[in-house]
């Protein structure tokens, strides 16, 4: 992300700071629906996230990235969603059934279907170190959770990755 681009955002520009929002609405949705479980609920946070990004953008100091900012912002919205309805982090695992069109979408359909399998924590982690690239120090930034703890669950959950494809592959006959 440019530092061009969060500048013009802070300077007030509608247009940079919806491409920032753009840039990162998914992950922060899949993070939202992934401690909240209900599609509502997902939307409702990462709106009331963005508003909350949209009305204090001017005091955002560039000592992170944006992205590790708004990820912090989605995360800790959801965890006040949970403390105000006394819920806590569970994990029930869900299964999206969708028509794959191509190839790259049924190996799309394969990755989201194996992480599925994962907690929140372990989603939450996996997602911003592989699929955003995030660094430990940036994760630990927006979880809170020590980088020793981190690495662990960046072992768990590979190693629950890696038993989960191994037996579906087995159950398909590969």
């Amino acid at each position: 992300m440019s530092k061009e681009l969060i500048q013009r955002a802070k300077n007030g520009d509608a247009l940079a700071l919806n491409e920032l929002i753009e840039s990162h609405k998914t992950l922060a949705y899949s993070i939202a629906f992934k401690y909240l479980k209900n599609k509502e609920d997902a939307e409702d946070i990462t709106q009331n996230a963005f508003i909350l990004i949209l009305n204090s953008i001017k005091n955002f100091r560039n000592e992170s990235k944006f992205s590790t900012w708004l990820y912090k912002v989605i995360y800790h919205e959801c965890l006040k969603e949970l403390k105000s309805k006394n819920r806590t982090v569970e994990y029930i695992p869900k299964y999206v059934k969708l028509e794959p069109q191509t190839e790259t979408n049924q190996e799309a359909i394969k990755i989201k279907d194996l992480l599925g399998h994962l907690n929140p924590n372990e989603f939450t982690v996996v997602s911003l170190f592989y699929l955003k690239e995030k660094s430990i120090n940036e994760i630990n930034q927006i979880t809170s959770f020590s980088k020793a703890n981190i690495k662990v669950i960046l072992h768990r959950a590979r190693t629950k990755l890696k038993e989960i494809y191994n037996i579906k592959n087995d159950k398909n006959g590969r």
